[in-house]
């Protein structure tokens, strides 16, 4: 695609697309609006890291040139992962199910050749449905796979933008994860044991090193101990969300 591509949504309005050495750049203006950021210059300064400026017309003179903002599709997977709109996931099929599959190199892009090609050869017809049936899959396996990867990122950048540790209470609204199954799995899975007063403090062990640290607090003469989980520990428990959603 030699020309940048306007496709429409009904419900997430219109996405400028350029396809780059095989490569393609988003309209990060029109995805950040799209997914119901209310700044999205400032979302695509906060989330976004390979940002490109590229010439594209100009939106009220189709004959001037403006300089757009442009995303890659990793910058795209973390706009998506970072926004709160509740059909993003919707917005993500619409883009890899439906709007990169036009334009793919094998034919899926329909030139006018392309359309005369399929209209007058049976065979340029099947051949075409079959590869848009092997990109979709592709697309959907490749989108799951970013997906757990980008997700892992996300949580990465939450917690590291923090820059402090927290308490169990605080690390499972993080999680997104009840409190109460939160420390029943770190107590199971021996991160953590209650002493004889009530608190809960981790193991002193190989395996919990960097997850935790200890602080002590004197509150009107009395003393004792709590725990916080690091960044570094945020980061771990994120990826055992699932197990932990499974204790009962």
């Amino acid at each position: 695609m030699n020309q940048m591509e306007i496709f429409k949504n009904p419900e997430f309005g219109s996405i400028r697309v350029i396809e780059e050495n095989g490569k393609y750049l988003f309209c990060g203006t029109d995805v950040a609006a799209a997914l119901g950021y209310s700044n999205p210059r400032d979302a695509i300064i906060r989330h976004c890291r390979y940002v490109v400026k590229r010439d594209a017309p100009h939106p009220q003179s189709p004959d001037s040139k403006i300089s757009m903002t442009f995303i890659p599709e990793g910058d795209l997977y973390r706009l998506i992962v970072h926004s709160k709109l509740p059909s993003a996931e919707q917005f993500e099929q619409w883009v890899f199910d439906e709007v990169l599959p036009t334009i793919r190199k094998h034919g899926a892009y329909l030139t006018k050749e392309k359309l005369w090609e399929i209209a007058t050869s049976p065979e340029a017809l099947m051949k075409l449905c079959s590869d848009l049936l092997a990109e979709r899959e592709a697309n959907i396996s490749l989108r799951k796979e970013n997906a757990q990867l980008e997700g892992k990122a996300a949580f990465y950048d939450l917690f590291i933008d923090l820059k402090h540790s927290t308490n169990l209470r605080t690390t499972a609204k993080e999680l997104d994860v009840p409190e109460r199954r939160f420390v029943r799995f770190l107590i199971e899975r021996r991160f953590v044991y209650r002493t004889a007063s009530g608190n809960v403090l981790p193991y002193a062990n190989v395996k919990n090193a960097g997850l935790f640290c200890v602080k002590d607090y004197c509150n009107h003469g009395h003393t004792g101990s709590y725990t916080l989980v690091t960044p570094q520990g945020k980061l771990y428990f994120a990826q055992l969300r699932e197990m932990i959603l499974l204790v009962s």
